[in-house]
């Protein structure tokens, strides 16, 4: 029974309780606020990582889409160089042809005809030029539209189908007829 007695007394007994309690609630305090702090930590560097990661894409993004800017030239570039290669091509192609369609109406033209300018499509062209007189202009339209025309290349007798003379002025300056005709023509035919 020895072991039974206790001689601290009972005030003394609850301020070691107290003590005890606050101690160990202290130190539960503690951990639980160094868990927090750690937590905070943690989530601020991952946050500010985070942040870093963003602003590296975001300069990313913006270098590449410069990087895309400078592109579109070269893309514009590509483009119009594959329409000049395209119409080469077909210029070539078919360059045989329209050098037959220009003998023709460099033959069936007349020596008093100007031709300033020729805008070939297909099927039809047109042409701006100049002459001495309104006569030789007519000459020039009834020459085209001629199917027994003498002198041309017999298989393109009938290449020239229409022709619509769009404008006739004078120059007084000159003392030049200005015209203005669009020729429509049977592209078929020069196939052949």
């Amino acid at each position: 029974m020895a072991g039974d007695i206790n001689l601290i007394p009972q005030s003394e007994v609850v301020e070691q309780i107290k003590t005890k309690a606050v101690k160990t609630s202290t130190l539960v305090a503690l951990i639980f606020l160094g868990v927090v702090v750690l937590i905070c930590t943690y989530l601020f560097i991952v946050t500010g990582s985070i942040k870093k990661q963003i602003s590296a894409a975001d300069s990313a993004i913006a270098s590449l889409r410069g990087r895309i800017n400078e592109l579109s030239l070269v893309e514009i570039s590509a483009r119009n160089l594959d329409k000049k290669y395209k119409v080469l091509n077909t210029l070539f192609a078919q360059r045989p042809k329209y050098s037959a369609l220009l003998e023709e109406l460099n033959i069936r033209k007349s020596k008093q005809i100007t031709i300033d300018s020729l805008d070939l499509k297909i099927g039809s062209m047109n042409i701006s030029g100049s002459a001495g007189n309104y006569i030789a202009i007519a000459g020039f339209v009834n020459n085209l539209l001629d199917k027994t025309f003498e002198g041309g290349n017999a298989k393109l007798k009938e290449v020239f189908t229409t022709v619509s003379l769009n404008s006739v002025s004078l120059e007084k300056s000159t003392n030049e007829v200005r015209f203005f005709i669009v020729v429509n023509y049977n592209d078929s035919l020069l196939k052949q």
